[in-house]
């Protein structure tokens, strides 16, 4: 049978190690599928960069979404994730093929997303500290398949002090050295001081957040998707949330806006706010780093007002860790 490939996950798959393969491979694993779970399956989402995806119907009526992974470290361990919330939090998972990296997940009506739903601030991240609450509530041993967060937070350290001394010198203006060299620090020391630990959906932005109807009609439930599963400090998760509100590409937070989100969403999930506020300047100098080593300093005017939005952002965390 044939496949139709969304262009974004063509463009974005095409390129990589690996990627013209597996596009050639999602034919057959689309038909594997389909037999495995005796599905019908409709035109696939346009969007997505690392899976295809596309609504269908079990032979009873039952509406699901269909997921075929490009094999990616991060996302190795989905399955094994959405299983261990059990739709705690986040979307069910039905059925499992670790050979062809596909998923069967519950579909999620009406499915709009926390980012495109443009609730008031508070209650965006109300949403968002709700759904990470009840995630981080399930108990997961440390023993498991998932990747341990201080060895992902080691490599990310070791990542971005190599593009600190490379990128530094060739800055179009100058950068708060002192402030990047703090978040490798960080991203060392942080994991090791934890005393909350469990499993961090390590992706939970607004778009990763999806709404979910529940068959009286009236109440609507908000559940994560798309994890990049670690274990360790569950303060590593908010920061996305944090950040990504409201017209967040051009409106920069002051640090006291930072500060009352963060004291929001730790309150509401039981995190240490300190904590919570440090991932945060952790984990926005390495995005920023990595911005740069894809030439968004230097070439795309978007690219250079997200990195220039991303220092102040930064430089207001840094405030909030003084106060």
């Amino acid at each position: 049978m044939s496949i139709v490939v969304p262009t974004v996950l063509r463009h974005a798959v095409g390129s990589v190690d690996g990627g013209p393969a597996w596009l050639a491979s999602l034919e057959g694993r689309l038909a594997r599928a389909i037999q495995r779970w005796d599905l019908m399956v409709d035109a696939p989402f346009e969007s997505g960069m690392a899976a295809w995806t596309a609504p269908a119907r079990t032979t009873t009526g039952e509406e699901v979404v269909l997921k075929l992974s490009f094999p990616h470290l991060e996302g190795r361990e989905e399955a094994a994730a959405l299983a261990a919330w059990n739709g705690s939090g986040a979307a069910e998972l039905l059925g499992a093929d670790a050979e062809d990296q596909a998923l069967l997940l519950r579909r999620l009506r009406p499915g709009t997303s926390l980012r495109d739903a443009a609730l008031p601030i508070q209650q965006h991240l109300a949403v968002g500290a709700e759904v990470l609450g009840r995630m981080a509530a399930v108990v997961v041993p440390a023993d498991g398949p998932f990747q341990d967060l201080a060895a992902v937070a080691t490599d990310l350290a070791a990542t971005a002090d190599e593009r600190l001394a490379r990128l530094g010198p060739l800055a179009p203006y100058p950068i708060d050295r002192g402030l990047c060299r703090h978040a490798v620090d960080l991203l060392r020391t942080l994991p090791s001081s934890a005393e909350r630990r469990g499993l961090a959906h390590g992706d939970l932005n607004p778009g990763n957040i999806l709404s979910l109807a529940r068959p009286d009609g009236a109440t609507v439930e908000w559940v994560a998707i798309d994890p990049k599963p670690v274990h360790g400090d569950l303060a590593w998760d908010p920061w996305p949330l944090l950040t990504q509100v409201g017209d967040w590409l051009t409106v920069v937070p002051s640090a006291g806006e930072l500060a009352g989100r963060t004291r929001l969403v730790a309150a509401a999930t039981g995190l240490d706010p300190a904590r919570v506020a440090a991932w945060g300047t952790a984990r926005g100098i390495a995005s920023g780093l990595w911005a740069a080593d894809h030439g968004w300093w230097s070439g795309f005017r978007r690219g250079r007002q997200f990195r220039r939005r991303g220092d102040r952002i930064r430089r207001r965390w840094k405030g909030f860790l003084r106060r």
